[in-house]
């Protein structure tokens, strides 16, 4: 399939059943087959997490079997409306401004888990559908990232699980960026530079984390509070085990 940074997330995290639940990067370059092979695995409803302007410059045409919304998970009114900044780099950028380019990704790891339609729209969806559901965004990497998170969370995994799935991330950006970059005109500060700040890093989910605990007692409440999530019935839904534990993160949790 022609994706580079597709799971499903029963391979991630066992307690949650097969072939319900899938995060990506966004199926850009996909011809029938690929389609094909995600019809196989039971997908019914693909979720595009991107903006309409990410959208307008890579879109794609999603196959007609399937259910398709695209639910922008960003949030102009608190600044974060765009996610792809390289699009602003260039060959005289220096690595300040770039940092500084990049600096509202930081800042929407932050803001993103909060009061967000799109998330509120996904949670209720996986209680009225029943085929499995693939969420994207451009790379599959920070706002799939976050939600996954959250989904992992929400079905008691552990930390150190949850961290590692959110890494394998930068295992396609090292296979798909980094030849670009190697490619290209770029000096190598801005190379190294564009590389680690399209990678991710440990300390930008732990922010999310952070930022959720600061406002809320416990995972649980933020759910609950948040997305009026109704805990029981997903887990009866996604979870093998109906009694699958709460959430493990909690204030005193060491992240």
């Amino acid at each position: 399939m022609n994706l580079s940074n597709f799971r499903d997330l029963h391979d991630v995290y066992p307690v949650i059943k097969k072939n319900l639940l899938f995060r990506s990067d966004a199926p850009l370059q996909f011809k029938k087959e690929d389609w094909d092979e995600l019809y196989q695995l039971n997908i019914r409803t693909i979720i595009d997490f991107r903006s309409e302007l990410e959208i307008k410059e890579d879109g794609y045409i999603c196959d007609d079997r399937f259910v398709h919304y695209n639910w922008c998970c960003l949030m102009p009114e608190t600044g974060i409306d765009d996610f792809y900044f390289p699009r602003l780099v260039t060959k005289a950028s220096t690595k300040e401004e770039i940092i500084q380019l990049s600096s509202f990704i930081r800042n929407g790891y932050k803001v993103i888990p909060f009061q967000n339609k799109a998330f509120l729209n996904v949670f209720q969806l996986m209680e009225e559908t029943d085929g499995a559901i693939l969420f994207h965004c451009g790379s599959g990497k920070d706002r799939t990232g976050i939600f996954s998170a959250l989904i992992l969370t929400l079905f008691g995994c552990d930390l150190d699980t949850i961290y590692k799935d959110y890494l394998i991330s930068n295992e396609s950006v090292q296979k798909h960026l980094m030849p670009i970059l190697y490619k290209s005109d770029y000096t190598k500060e801005v190379k190294e530079t564009l590389y680690y700040v399209c990678s991710v890093h440990s300390e930008l989910l732990e922010s999310t984390f952070d930022a959720i605990l600061n406002r809320y007692s416990s995972m649980d409440e933020y759910f609950e509070k948040e997305y009026n999530i109704n805990k029981e019935l997903l887990k009866r839904k996604y979870c093998i085990n109906e009694n699958a534990t709460d959430s493990k993160i909690n204030p005193d949790t060491t992240i």
